[in-house]
């Protein structure tokens, strides 16, 4: 079996198990950029794949330069290459295509765990006051009540029709990763902004957010959305995702839920990749309970 093959076939394999066109673009990326490496260095063949030239990709990546950057690839990029590429390497082995099983022994590098920087309650009101009041603007403002109140995914905004979304109950079906159906909640703000805007449409059913062509909006759409609102608000750290970890963040710090109501809120596979916002939380629930004044402060209060 060679390595092209293979790849064709933990391809359709993907495809067979429902796997979304991103998720298997993705994997078609990364998965041919580490065959092509590998058949630079003679290596064609499944079976004569081994962990040692595994871990030399991962050396070779780990050195290479970002694109039209002095920077080097980061870990956590690095990581990401490597998870794609154990994923494939368990599917090698589990056909027979590899007779040892290299991804049980591959270490993947430790990611850096930057802090994020939420946004803050005064940034949130300064985001949602520059709307107008035309038909694109009320749709921007539905949008981005949205992630904040709910902390959808760009892919997940983009997926939502009107048929998704039950203003009796308060809820919204949301249709995330896997193609997993969820139920989130939805609050005053988002119905009074989603109402606001269903009622400018001309149309009610399909999909729920329209281009100015009135053209389902794709996530390219959000994307060019976010750096305006980052140029018209002036915060520069502003991006979509940076939406859902303020949700999540906040959900934790005002009690709405513990952290399983939160996993279950943002449709991830796994608890520990929602326990991340507990370390979040603490930190913020940290500074907005202290008292203004430092240790230092107080120290040279006491002096005077």
């Amino acid at each position: 079996m060679t390595l092209c093959n293979a790849l064709d076939s933990f391809i359709l394999d993907q495809r067979l198990k429902g796997n979304t066109d991103k998720t298997i673009r993705g994997y078609q990326g990364f998965l041919s950029q580490f065959i092509t490496w590998l058949e630079k260095n003679e290596i064609t063949s499944a079976t004569e794949l081994t962990l040692k030239h595994v871990q030399s990709y991962q050396l070779h990546i780990g050195s290479r330069q970002c694109e039209n950057k002095s920077q080097k690839l980061t870990r956590r990029t690095v990581r990401t290459y490597m998870r794609h590429i154990r994923i494939f390497l368990s599917y090698c082995y589990a056909e027979g295509f590899i007779i040892e099983p290299i991804h049980l022994k591959l270490k993947l590098p430790k990611a850096e765990k930057p802090v994020i920087e939420i946004l803050t309650d005064d940034e949130i009101e300064l985001l949602l006051s520059v709307f107008g009041d035309d038909i694109l603007a009320r749709r921007n403002r539905a949008i981005i009540c949205l992630m904040l109140d709910c902390g959808l995914r760009v892919s997940e905004v983009v997926g939502v029709s009107a048929a998704d979304i039950n203003f009796a109950n308060a809820y919204l079906k949301v249709t995330g990763k896997g193609r997993k159906s969820r139920i989130v909640p939805i609050g005053q703000k988002v119905k009074t902004a989603l109402t606001d805007y269903i009622h400018e449409r001309s149309t009610i059913g399909g999909k729920l957010f329209l281009s100015s062509r009135e053209t389902p909006l794709t996530s390219a759409g959000i994307i060019q959305l976010m750096n305006r609102l980052k140029n018209q608000t002036g915060i520069h750290r502003l991006h979509a995702h940076l939406l859902r970890h303020t949700f999540a963040t906040n959900f934790l710090i005002h009690g709405l839920g513990d952290v399983h109501d939160l996993s279950r809120l943002l449709g991830h596979s796994e608890l520990k990749i929602t326990e991340s916002y507990l370390h979040l939380a603490s930190y913020y629930s940290i500074l907005q309970n202290r008292a203004r004044q430092t240790y230092l402060d107080i120290k040279e209060a006491r002096k005077l």
